[in-house]
Formats: structure tokens, C-alpha cells, sequence
């Protein structure tokens, strides 16, 4: 198991995105992990390459244009279930899609995101 994530003796049976039940083991990252990719996050806030990615002010998820400095930093796959700061996982989102996807992986938020659309008609 890499150094960035402990592996507890938690397991617990959950659902795949299919429907089919499947033995899941629980992994946690380490507190020195997530801090560090935090500050690495916040170093790459900082650059040009950061300010450039917001300029289009335009949302990763729901496409909506608002204006960049209300856009925040999201990991695609979060930090807290073992993504790390670097430019391949890292998008401009607006805050409503962020605080929605919080910290669930890609394809676990594509399927709330369909839900979503469902419910709202679109």
C-alpha cells in the first residue's frame, strides 16, 4: 500500500456503479499526505498557470460561466481518498459543484450529476 494511504481493518460491502455488491476494504490517507498536498494545492493557486485555467471563467462540471475569481480549486479525484496536487487533477469549479461533489471520485459524481439533471428536467 503506498505511504500516502493506511489501510484499516474496516471492510464493509458496498455497491459498484452496475448495482452488484462487492467486499470493499476502507483506505484513509495519511494526516502528512493530505497536509502536504493542501500546501502544494495552495503554492499552485499562485501561478500563472492556476490564473489562466480560471480566465475562461468557466465551471469543469456544469459548464456554467461565472466569473473567475468566484471559481475554486477542485481535485478531481480528492485529496482525502488519495489524489495529489499536481495540474492533471486539478479544475476550476464554481462553488456550488464543489461543495456538492465534495469528495467523491469521478465517476461517483457523474452519477449524482445524472440524478441531478434528472430531477431538474434537463
Amino acid at each position: 500500500m503506498p505511504k500516502r494511504v493506511q489501510k484499516r481493518a474496516d471492510s464493509f460491502v458496498g455497491k459498484t456503479a452496475g448495482g452488484k455488491t462487492a467486499d470493499c476494504e476502507v483506505a484513509y490517507v495519511t494526516e502528512e499526505f493530505a497536509a502536504r498536498e493542501k500546501h502544494k494545492a495552495r503554492l499552485l493557486r499562485k501561478t500563472q498557470w492556476w490564473k489562466a485555467k480560471c480566465a475562461p471563467g468557466i465551471c469543469y462540471y456544469c459548464n456554467s460561466v461565472i466569473a473567475p475569481s468566484e471559481l475554486t480549486m477542485d481535485h478531481i479525484i480528492p485529496v482525502s481518498r488519495g489524489g495529489m496536487s499536481v495540474k492533471s487533477n486539478i479544475a476550476p469549479a464554481c462553488k456550488a459543484c464543489n461543495d456538492r461533489k465534495k469528495h467523491t471520485l469521478p465517476h461517483e459524481w457523474a452519477l449524482g450529476l445524472e440524478s441531478l439533471n434528472q430531477r431538474s428536467g434537463v
